[in-house]
């Protein structure tokens, strides 16, 4: 096992490439995936196992897990009606020492009216089914999180228009041990150290977003940074939201990012022919996660990008012309 290497997959016409960035990497050159699964269609829900001898995806109504050859060591049945009730994908992800495979299963999305999201946990080796937990949620997707105790993982499940609801959960032995958060909010990352957790929530008593950082595992809220700090503007801005971007770029800073609209100008002079600004704005903050302060934007380069993925190493990805990920470093 690999349990220090850290693997991020995507889906491709043909499969599931994985890369590891724990290798060295050239700045600002594209990443070579360590490794290819062919797979049986594009996969939607994808992972890879810290050692890259296999890999878990999900196409329709199938979890199937296989190795470097495609060759598929075993397979789990979603359950899916023929025709899906609603948008829904299913998710999954290795836990750290590659022994669990974490299933999400939107089974309101996949079956029907009369069913709710479930959890499962599979050992990788066999697909055996080592816990399964009834989530309670009528989600259309999630996002795992897998807590670097090598114990925990956290799942976010997202409810379109309801919100989200996350959750955390362990192996006790007899299955899936799970407990829900009680606060409504978004989660976006894990700090390296597996310390805290940064979510962002609609601000009590108001329409604005706010980032929360939170401490794990209890969910104390630790800082709070309201959307005035990161540029709010009631006269300036018709909308504005905290997201998509929300993740460590190393121990101590964030990358958050701000999106919106400015409020319309008005009507100008026939005569005034200079060009108008766009009134959509997309900006990407560095946010001190310890004390909240907000520290600039993102390098020039990188300071309106929409497509910035941090890694908390000090280091992001970004997605070029060709569709290939770029690595780079402040």
């Amino acid at each position: 096992m690999a349990p220090n290497r850290r693997i991020r997959t995507r889906a491709t016409p043909a499969g599931v490439a994985a890369y590891d960035l724990s290798l060295p990497f050239e700045v600002g050159a594209p990443l070579e995936p360590a490794a290819l699964f062919p797979a049986e269609g594009e996969p939607a829900g994808h992972a890879a196992a810290p050692d890259l001898e296999r890999a878990a995806y999900t196409t329709g109504g199938t979890l199937v897990c296989a190795g470097r050859d495609g060759a598929v060591a075993w397979r789990g049945d979603l359950g899916a009606a023929p025709e899906p009730y609603m948008n829904g994908r299913a998710a999954c992800a290795f836990s750290r020492d590659g022994d669990v495979v974490w299933l999400y299963r939107p089974d309101l999305a996949l079956r029907g009216p009369g069913h709710t999201d479930q959890w499962l946990a599979f050992d990788a080796a066999t697909g055996r089914v080592l816990g399964q937990a009834d989530l309670g949620s009528a989600g259309h997707g999630a996002h795992h999180f897998v807590h670097p105790d090598g114990e925990h993982v956290l799942l976010e499940v997202g409810e379109g228009q309801e919100g989200s609801r996350v959750y955390l959960a362990r192996l006790d032995g007899t299955g899936i041990e799970v407990t829900e958060f009680p606060w409504s909010a978004a989660l976006y990352d894990l700090s390296p150290d597996g310390a805290r957790m940064l979510t962002v929530r609609e601000a009590p008593g108001s329409l604005l977003d706010e980032l929360v950082v939170r401490t794990f595992p209890g969910g104390r809220e630790d800082v709070v940074v309201p959307a005035e700090a990161l540029g709010y503007d009631e006269d300036e801005h018709e909308t504005f939201f905290i997201g998509w971007t929300v993740g460590h770029l190393d121990a101590g800073t964030a990358i958050v990012s701000v999106h919106g609209e400015h409020v319309e100008p008005e009507d100008t002079e026939p005569e005034d022919t200079e060009p108008e600004e766009p009134l959509d704005f997309h900006r990407n903050h560095l946010v001190d996660v310890r004390t909240g302060r907000v520290l600039g934007l993102m390098p020039p380069a990188f300071a309106e990008r929409e497509d910035v993925t941090p890694l908390g190493d000090g280091s992001w990805l970004t997605t070029g012309s060709d569709g290939a990920w770029y690595r780079h470093t402040r």
